[in-house]
C-alpha cells in the first residue's frame, strides 16, 4: 500500500512489504476451516451486507434529493419522507466494471471485527460476489503495520495474529487502513470502499421495517438474566421483532448438534431476511428506516455522489445474482496460535482471480460453453472446485442425525455446507448428489462410495449442490 493511499506510514517501499517469500506469505494468509464462528459473527456476514447495500442506497436518495432538488428540511423525520418517487426515477449510470468493497461487523464492544467480508459488484454481469474471511484467519502483518499497532497498544507481542485483532490493535487511528491493507494483499486488488457496522443495527433495522416473517422450526425457551437474554418462541410461521429474531439466532438448545443446528437455522433466517429486505415494495416503503439506520450505526467512506450512482443498482438488483464463498483453507496452528484458519494459497489465488480480475468476456464465454454443454453440443463440461460452492445436506435415510454428522465431516474437510434438513422424496440405497450445473459435484462425490451425480436445478435451486444421503451411508 503506498504512502499516499492512507498517509499513515513512514517512508517505506511497496517492494519491502510485498516481496516476502512464499513461505512467509502462506502464514500471512492463514485461514480457518468452515469453523464454528460465533453466532453474532455469522449473522453479521449477511446482515452487514444488507445494511451496506441498502442503507447506502437510501443515502443515495438523500444525496440525490439534496443536490438535485435542493430540499432543505429542518425536521429530521420529514427529510426522510416521500422517497419512493425519487428512487423509482433514478437512471442507471455508467459504473466501473468491478466495484470492490469491504464490510466489517464489530463485536458488542466495537473493538474487534468479528465479521469480515470482501465483496465485488460486477457491473457487466450485474452480480455481487461475497467472500467471507473468517475472523480467526491467521496473518502476519508487515513490520510497519506492527509498529503502528504498538503505538496504540503495547499488547501485540508478535506480528502473527488473527485477522480480527488488526482493527483492535490499530484502534480508531489505524485500524481500518491496516485491515484494508491486509485484505488488499490477500485478494490482489485495491478496495474501493469500506463499511463498518455495529451489531445494534440488527434489532434496530428489523424493528424499523416492521419485523421479519419467519417459520420458527421448534419451541425455543431460554432465560439468562446475566446476559439480559430472554428467548420464548413457539414453533410456526410468525412475525418476529428485533428482540425475538436475536433470540432465534442465538438459541442453541434442542438441536441434535447444538452449534451446527443453530447455524443452519441462522442461515435459513438470513435468507428470509434478505428476501424481505430486497423486496422492492419493502425497500421503497422503508427507505427512511434504512437511511436512519445508516446514519446511526454505519461508518463508511462512501461519498454521497458515489452513493447516488449506485442507487439504481440497489433498486433493480436481482438477489438470485448473489454468490457467496469463504476463503479456502483449513484449521491449523501458526505463530503459536492454535485453532486458526490457514489459507490455502493455491485455492485462494484462483478464487480471487476469478472474482476480482478474470476478464468478463472470458467468464461469458465459459458460461456459454456450459449452456451449450447442457444442450449436448459441447463435448465436456467444466470442472468446478466444490469447496467454493454452496452445499445442502439432506437426510434421505432412516437414522436421525445423519445430516448433521455428514455436515460436520464436510465442514472439517473444507466444504461450504450452508444448510441441512430431511429429504421427503423417495429413499434410495445410494447417495444422490444433485447439482445445478454440469461439472459440479465431482470432487465431493469421491467422499460417498457408490454415489451418483444428477444435474437437476429444480432440486439444487437454492444451493449449487444438494447431497441426499442414501440408506447405505448409515
Amino acid at each position: 500500500m503506498s504512502k499516499d493511499r492512507y498517509d499513515i506510514y513512514d517512508d517505506y517501499g511497496e517492494d519491502n512489504r510485498r516481496s516476502r517469500d512464499k513461505s512467509s506469505s502462506k502464514g500471512r494468509r492463514g485461514k480457518k476451516q468452515k469453523k464454528k464462528r460465533s453466532l453474532k459473527a455469522k449473522f453479521f456476514m449477511v446482515l452487514t451486507l444488507v445494511l451496506f447495500v441498502y442503507c447506502v442506497g437510501a443515502l443515495g436518495y438523500f444525496g440525490y434529493q439534496y443536490y438535485i432538488e435542493d430540499s432543505t428540511v429542518a425536521n429530521a423525520d420529514s427529510k426522510y419522507e416521500n422517497t419512493g418517487g425519487i428512487l423509482q426515477n433514478l437512471i442507471k449510470p455508467k459504473l466501473k466494471e468491478r466495484t470492490v468493497f469491504a464490510v466489517f461487523g464489530t463485536d458488542e464492544e466495537g473493538t474487534r471485527t468479528d465479521t469480515i467480508m470482501v465483496c465485488c459488484y460486477n457491473q457487466p454481469l450485474d452480480e455481487l460476489t461475497i467472500i467471507s474471511v473468517p475472523r480467526d484467519t491467521l496473518v502476519e502483518v508487515s513490520p510497519e503495520a506492527f509498529n503502528l499497532m504498538q503505538e496504540e497498544f503495547p499488547e501485540p507481542g508478535q506480528r502473527g495474529m488473527k485477522i480480527n485483532a488488526i482493527y483492535h490493535y490499530g484502534a480508531e487511528k489505524y485500524g481500518i487502513p491496516l485491515l484494508k491493507e491486509e485484505l488488499e494483499e490477500m485478494i490482489g486488488v485495491p478496495i474501493d470502499y469500506y463499511c463498518k457496522v455495529n451489531f445494534d443495527a440488527f434489532n434496530y433495522l428489523i424493528d424499523a421495517i416492521g419485523g421479519i416473517e419467519y417459520d420458527v422450526p421448534m419451541r425455543m425457551y431460554y432465560q439468562d438474566p446475566a446476559q439480559d437474554l430472554s428467548i420464548d418462541l413457539q414453533p410456526g410461521l410468525q412475525l418476529l421483532n428485533g428482540e425475538q429474531a436475536e433470540g432465534l439466532v442465538r438459541f442453541r438448545y434442542g438441536y441434535e448438534n447444538a452449534d451446527i443446528g443453530r447455524v443452519a437455522t441462522q442461515q435459513d433466517f438470513v435468507k428470509e431476511l434478505l428476501k424481505q429486505l430486497v423486496n422492492k415494495d419493502t425497500f421503497f416503503k422503508n427507505a427512511s428506516a434504512y437511511l436512519k439506520t445508516f446514519f446511526k450505526y454505519v461508518e463508511t467512506d462512501v461519498k454521497l455522489t458515489d452513493a447516488v450512482k449506485y442507487m439504481s443498482v440497489v433498486k433493480d438488483f436481482n438477489t438470485d445474482n448473489i454468490y457467496t464463498y469463504t476463503m479456502p483453507g483449513e484449521v491449523g496452528s501458526l505463530y503459536g496460535i492454535s485453532g486458526g484458519w490457514i489459507i490455502n494459497e493455491t485455492e485462494a489465488d484462483a478464487l480471487c482471480y476469478d472474482v476480482f480480475q478474470k476478464p468478463v468476456s472470458e467468464i461469458e464465454a465459459e458460461r456459454a460453453a456450459e449452456a451449450a454443454s447442457g444442450d449436448g453440443t459441447a463435448a465436456t463440461a467444466p470442472t468446478y472446485d466444490d469447496k467454493t460452492l454452496t452445499i445442502q445436506v439432506l437426510n434421505g435415510g432412516y437414522t436421525n442425525g445423519m445430516a448433521s454428522a455428514v455436515q460436520t465431516e464436510l465442514l472439517n474437510a473444507g466444504y461450504n455446507v450452508t444448510s441441512i434438513g430431511t429429504y421427503t422424496g423417495e429413499k434410495t440405497n445410494n447417495t444422490r448428489i444433485y447439482v445445478s450445473t454440469d461439472g459440479m459435484g465431482k470432487e465431493v462425490q469421491q467422499l460417498f462410495t457408490g454415489s451418483e451425480i444428477i444435474v437437476d436445478n429444480t432440486v439444487a435451486s437454492d444451493h449449487d449442490i444438494v447431497i441426499v444421503i442414501g440408506i447405505d451411508e448409515e
